[in-house]
């Protein structure tokens, strides 16, 4: 017992224990809220374009007296701005669909727009100068902001085990440290990375829930490449994932109701076009105007898709198109760039083969190999195929198994998070992609 006690003793006195020899290292710090700078951004932006030109088209104290045009135009003003900044805040949670002008432009003036109308049909007076103006310094602002940001924020993420940094996306925005490293500097990050589905030390594992507790997100490897990325990793995947790929009937039932209701409204526009381009096609070259091939649909069940022909008739080649594929004719390689020969899908749609947004449909004879040779690849007739998808302005024209295995991690992604402000994302990217002419084949 006294041995015991002297041990004690002289452990409390001061004689080095190999415990104490090895200092721990601090507790990782996170780093700045980042919620914090978006609510600046918001403020200052409301100040710039709601409030900073109100003393030009206001000539009195507003608010003060009887309520006015000058009263209702700073609200209809301000409504339209929060309405244009939630939605690009939505929009911004997808990959490649930053605050840049071709994203914001359409959303404003969708939004100011349908302001205005309203305000016409109520016969109320308002600032036109006033509400269009802030319309023009709201895209110029997210704009700007979206500049900054891509320029100067830059997120430091700790990896780990180390060997997994060299497999992490190259962003300009992103850092990818070493954990241990940053561990031992006390360094600040925004969050910690690392393959929870896998096997970790224990050492590690306590590390994390020790960062976890200072406040320190901590991600799965697999979550942060599929978020910042765009596409859901193959490698890895699991049937217990399979149930975060099936879309709420809620959502399919909704955009099912948009989809029918906007082919009904646009059809009655699209029929002159319809009409010149089949009037195009038939002169161009001897042949049917329309092509008729099985594609695979929803559930794996076929389908005849409908498109202008852009093709020679009876000239052999393999079923999917080369780059300067010599069958396609002069109008084709034009209806093709513009994207025009997809246009009869719009029947497709109204019968129920296909969508608006969703994978691509493949044809029969390809569909068939594909799922052969490349695991998981049925699933994406999960729901109903598109006119196009996030594969497509992602990505663009595939057929080789590398680039379908490529493709499907897109439509994968797609299928994980799909949602109406996704579908919204993917209508403004492909409007980009048609007008800037890539991707077509």
């Amino acid at each position: 017992m006294g041995i015991g006690v002297q041990r004690d003793a002289t452990a409390g006195a001061g004689v080095p224990s190999d415990d104490r020899r090895t200092a721990a290292p601090p507790r990782m710090r996170s780093a700045p809220q980042r919620f914090i700078e978006t609510w600046v951004d918001a403020v200052l932006g409301f100040l710039f374009c709601v409030v900073l030109p109100i003393p030009i088209y206001v000539n009195d104290e507003p608010f003060i007296g009887p309520f006015d045009a000058s009263e209702l135009t700073i609200l209809v003003t301000a409504a339209a701005y929060a309405t244009v900044w939630y939605c690009a805040r939505r929009l911004e949670a997808f990959p490649g669909a930053g605050l840049s002008v071709a994203n914001i432009a359409p959303v404003a003036v969708l939004t100011y727009a349908l302001i205005a109308a309203a305000l016409l049909l109520l016969r109320l007076d308002y600032s036109r100068v006033q509400l269009f103006g802030s319309g023009i310094l709201t895209v110029l602002w997210m704009a700007v902001v979206a500049e900054l940001r891509a320029r100067y924020l830059v997120r430091n993420y700790a990896v780990t085990p180390f060997s997994a940094i060299a497999a992490m996306p190259k962003l300009a925005t992103c850092r990818w440290l070493d954990f241990d490293s940053v561990r031992r500097r006390g360094l600040r990050v925004d969050a910690i990375v690392a393959d929870l589905g896998g096997e970790l030390e224990e050492g590690t594992l306590a590390a994390l829930a020790d960062a976890a507790i200072a406040g320190v997100p901590v991600l799965d490897r697999r979550y942060v490449v599929e978020t910042m990325t765009g596409r859901t990793p193959l490698s890895g995947l699991s049937p217990n994932e399979f149930g975060a790929l099936l879309p709420s009937r809620q959502y399919l039932v909704v955009r099912r109701a948009v989809e029918w209701g906007l082919t009904v409204l646009l059809l009655p526009l699209f029929l002159p076009v319809l009409a010149i381009v089949a009037l195009i096609v038939r002169l161009d070259s001897p042949g049917p105007v329309f092509f008729l091939q099985t594609r695979i649909g929803r559930r794996g069940r076929p389908f005849r898709m409908i498109k202008f022909r852009t093709m020679f008739v009876g000239v052999p080649g393999p079923s999917f198109t080369t780059t300067s594929d010599p069958r396609i004719t002069r109008s084709g390689h034009f209806l093709r760039i513009c994207r025009l020969d997809e246009l009869p899908q719009l029947f497709n749609i109204l019968k129920g083969d296909m969508s608006w947004v969703g994978p691509r449909p493949e044809a029969a004879s390809l569909e068939e190999g594909y799922v052969r040779e490349i695991e998981y690849f049925a699933l994406r007739g999960i729901v109903r195929p598109g006119i196009t998808g996030w594969a497509q302005v992602n990505q663009g024209y595939a057929y080789e198994a590398d680039a379908m295995r490529s493709k499907l991690e897109y439509d994968l992604y797609y299928l994980k998070h799909c949602s109406l402000w996704l579908d919204l994302v993917i209508v403004l990217r492909t409007f980009a992609v048609v007008l800037r002419g890539t991707g077509a084949r």
